[in-house]
């Protein structure tokens, strides 16, 4: 939002910036996100969405997820850790609820292959 304002000038214009006029920053943002909750930006970003294709301004092509939630690699680890200790052979979709924060994380990837990081998946990919 903070790389839009400063680099888009229909986005400053939409959002009631002028030409000169000093735009807020990433930190701006995350006090706003502090203040109201991720729950009731959800439901305004919904509402101005629901509005928004009652008027035919917008069509669903594409679902987005919201990422408020981000979990560190260092967590997962810790996850898969814990799920070692506890006999299971690895972390992965069918055990990941038990031992990860995020409820609904799930392992996967983009595309038909799984390349993974073994030598033979990076040597397709080169």
């Amino acid at each position: 939002m903070e790389e839009a304002l400063q680099d888009n000038i229909a986005f400053r214009w939409f959002c009631g910036f002028e030409l000169n006029d000093k735009t807020p920053d990433h930190t701006y943002f995350c006090r706003i996100r502090k203040i109201l909750g991720v729950e009731k930006i959800s439901q305004i970003f919904q509402s101005i969405n629901s509005r928004a294709e009652k008027q035919g301004i917008l069509k669903k092509v594409f679902v987005f997820i919201d990422a408020s939630k981000i979990i560190t690699k260092q967590t997962t680890w810790e996850e898969r850790d814990k799920a070692l200790k506890n006999g299971e052979e690895k972390l992965n979709n069918d055990n990941v609820k038990k031992y990860s924060a995020d409820d609904e994380a799930r392992f996967g990837c983009n595309g038909k292959k799984n390349f993974g990081l073994d030598i033979k998946g990076m040597k397709q990919l080169i």
